[in-house]
């Protein structure tokens, strides 16, 4: 190229050889990644740091009267083909009261825990007489109603039952 001719670029056009155009153009980008550098320092101090609040599950609470919806044997459903209709347990704070017997897990009233309150798996009831009998337990709710679901052996292993409760009051 010969001096004098003109370069074009991004930047607009320049002579070729002026110096002082190459050091206006350096300048330009310098000011665009300062501008950017500084824009990013100041957005991310600008940033709050959020805390963090730990959410605990509640404690289940099973308190009311409850009443079989469902009874299962082995899985046969037997809700149609005995009447579970008289029996209610109601439970009080630790304390359970049974209405009406059925084949069930306990014979009596008593109390009651979960083996983790906010997370049970399992149910153990305590007999007026001492006698003290863990149960697998089911806390879903299905079609916006809270069921228990109690799974039980009363004996002979071969027989396992299901009760499904839902809540009267």
């Amino acid at each position: 190229m010969k001096p004098g001719t003109i370069i074009f670029s991004t930047q607009g056009m320049y002579k070729r050889g002026s110096i002082r155009q190459l050091k206006k153009i350096k300048n330009i980008r310098m000011k665009r990644y300062l501008i950017v550098i500084s824009s990013l320092l100041i957005f991310l101090s600008a940033c709050n740091r959020e805390e963090v609040i730990g959410l605990t599950e509640p404690i289940k609470s099973i308190n009311g009267t409850w009443r079989i919806s469902q009874a299962l044997r082995n899985g046969t459903d037997l809700t149609n083909s005995f009447d579970f209709s008289h029996f209610s347990i109601k439970f009080t704070d630790s304390t359970y009261t049974i209405d009406s017997l059925v084949p069930f897990a306990v014979e009596g009233s008593g109390t009651y825990r979960f083996d983790n309150p906010q997370y049970p798996f399992k149910i153990q009831f305590i007999q007026q007489d001492s006698s003290a009998r863990a149960f697998n337990l089911q806390y879903p709710i299905v079609n916006g109603v809270r069921n228990i679901i109690l799974s039980f052996s009363p004996g002979c292993t071969s027989n396992t039952y299901q009760y499904t409760l839902q809540k009267t009051n």
